[in-house]
């Protein structure tokens, strides 16, 4: 096993200069194994497609009948961890899936990411209580994150860099269409069918695409044994991530919502979770002899600053995403259905530049002028987001949600593409790289969505006290209504009197905005992420490496003084015959 590995490690020395090159597998195959065409490629990335899409639905599908299972299960004080047991799941074990896919390959993890995440979704469609729903959800959310990593990883093996720019698009694309859409299709359901159809649904879909690629997804097995597989498991380097990000957003979590800030459950998960953070990245980068995370991608700046841009861009979106939806539902009085409607603006500017840039990347090879000017779209289309008011126009609600949704397409695009063309070679490297990204796309966006939450909570909650000190008179007709409900349940305020709901309407007003000008910080930071992007432009088809190219020079490698190599050679060129 180790004289294969060292034929690759030799070949991806071998290659010349002036050819792009990306790492192997680490797993004892080439990248050349993994291209796929024709029918293969078309099934399997298309179920690709369709389970993208479903982890991203499954995000806010959920928004619209928290209200409902509160009421169906009489527990309204776990509603939150519908949706938080989910995003938690996913942010913890994206980065654990990656390592997992060059042990076990990427076909059966995969696979196993699927069953996990179909089988969280059939227990909340049959859970009969709350606790059985929420670890649904947590189910779900492991095979989720395992998705969302690998469905990247295995759509960059399936074809060459050149041709991935419209790839990802497609991909960046599902994604975003598939978490905006998520509240139409689960108020559709909750209002006309049942809440537990928003779960139903991924059984079928899901079923498509396991069984799709099952039958035509069939890249080289990981030449280990049993014994070299576990070998090469981080068990502590997995506790110490795992566990220490799961009690740091925990605590994140739960201050300001089910504890006060101040109490020792809080502090305790924040400190605890810090601290095995801490000690996770002393053992992963000094001690491990297989590391989660390569110090190498780590210290490589170019790699590093796309992956903060997509952390600061979901950071954002998911602020904007939640808080968008409270102020259609709350102040404008949409229902579910006429929600979705009222986020066209969002959607399609973000479908017209996913699939835009990657066509304009495949064809100008350019990217880091797309980036940045995503950066500036997200930057200025954030901010202009904080002009919203209780009595925007309907223009005005449209024309503010345009640009931040163009930004989305060109950021999510030119930050995977600019990470993956960066990454290292060392092998694997390629593979961790992507699975990176994803984790940072996760924390980001779990942590925006805590964050907002407590920024939301907390300014309504100044805003409605000042309210009632300056109109004393108006909330007097609040009645069995209290301060406390009115902050958890903002959507009680449609219930009041007209001259009351206008101020209690201006006070939410207040606070989404707060979140908004968050937001736009975030977007701002993305912004000057993509100014540091590489220069480098996505090489063209004859600038690919092809087998050939590797093959031959291996043999002028070998060739002269250098007889010692000559049994690695002719094992390298006898395993690529054969392929």
């Amino acid at each position: 096993m180790s004289n294969s590995n060292d034929d690759l490690e030799l070949a991806d020395a071998a290659v010349p200069k002036q050819k792009f090159h990306e790492s192997n597998a680490g797993d004892g195959t080439t990248v050349f194994d993994q291209y796929l065409t024709g029918l293969p490629l078309v099934m399997s990335f298309g179920s690709c497609f369709i389970t993208l899409f479903l982890i991203a639905l499954d995000q806010t599908i959920i928004v619209t009948l928290l209200t409902k299972v509160g009421e169906k299960f009489n527990a309204y004080d776990k509603i939150g961890w519908v949706s938080s047991g989910y995003m938690l799941s996913m942010a913890v074990f994206a980065q654990t899936w990656g390592k997992f896919s060059i042990i076990f390959g990427r076909k059966y993890s995969l696979l196993a990411a699927i069953i996990l995440f179909e089988a969280g979704s059939l227990m909340c469609a049959l859970a009969n209580d709350m606790n059985v729903l929420i670890g649904g959800r947590v189910l779900a959310g492991i095979g989720g994150g395992g998705i969302q990593s690998l469905v990247f990883i295995v759509g960059s093996e399936m074809v060459r860099i050149d041709k991935r720019p419209v790839a990802f698009a497609l991909l960046g694309a599902a994604f975003s269409v598939a978490s905006v859409i998520g509240p139409i299709i689960g108020g559709a359901f909750t209002e006309k069918v049942s809440w537990r159809w928003c779960f139903y649904i991924n059984l079928p879909l899901g079923g498509v695409a396991f069984c799709a690629l099952t039958y035509f997804f069939n890249p080289p097995p990981p030449r280990f044994t049993w014994k070299q597989k576990l070998e090469q498991i981080d068990f502590v380097g997995i506790f110490l991530l795992c566990s220490g990000v799961v009690l740091f957003l925990l605590g994140l979590t739960f201050g300001g919502t089910e504890f006060p800030w101040r109490s020792g459950a809080v502090i305790s998960c924040i400190v605890l979770g810090g601290i095995l953070i801490i000690l996770f990245c002393v053992w992963n980068f000094k001690y491990s002899k297989n590391q989660i995370v390569p110090t190498e991608i780590t210290m490589t700046p170019k790699v590093m600053f796309p992956v903060m841009t997509l952390f600061f861009l979901f950071f954002g979106f998911i602020s904007l995403l939640t808080y968008a939806s409270a102020y259609y539902q709350i102040i404008q009085g949409a229902g579910a259905i006429s929600l979705g409607v009222q986020f066209f603006p969002f959607i399609i500017p973000t479908v017209i530049s996913s699939i835009g840039t990657g066509i304009a990347l495949k064809v100008t090879r350019h990217l880091k002028p797309f980036a940045v000017f995503g950066g500036i779209l997200a930057a200025v289309g954030y901010g202009v987001l904080t002009l919203t008011d209780v009595h925007s126009t309907s223009a005005q609600k449209i024309g503010y949600l345009i640009m931040p949704g163009a930004s989305f397409g060109f950021l999510m695009q030119t930050s995977i593409m600019s990470c993956q063309m960066e990454a290292p070679k060392t092998a694997g490297s390629m593979i961790l790289v992507t699975s990176f990204f994803n984790f940072s796309r996760s924390l980001g966006g779990t942590l925006g969505g805590d964050l907002a939450q407590v920024i939301f909570n907390s300014s309504l909650n100044d805003k409605i006290k000042d309210a009632i000190k300056k109109h004393p008179d108006l909330f007097e007709s609040l009645g069995s209504y209290d301060l406390s409900s009115m902050t958890n349940n903002p959507a009680l305020a449609r219930t009041l009197p007209s001259a009351t709901r206008e101020v209690v309407f201006e006070c939410i007003m207040g606070a989404i905005r707060n979140v908004y000008y968050v937001s736009c910080a975030s977007m701002c930071l993305a912004f000057v992420m993509t100014v540091c992007f590489s220069n480098r432009r996505v090489p063209a088809e004859n600038e690919v490496a092809k087998k050939e190219d590797v093959v031959g020079e291996v043999d002028r490698t070998t060739s002269g003084d250098e007889k010692s190599m000559e049994p690695e050679q002719n094992q390298l060129q006898e395993e690529t015959s054969q392929k």
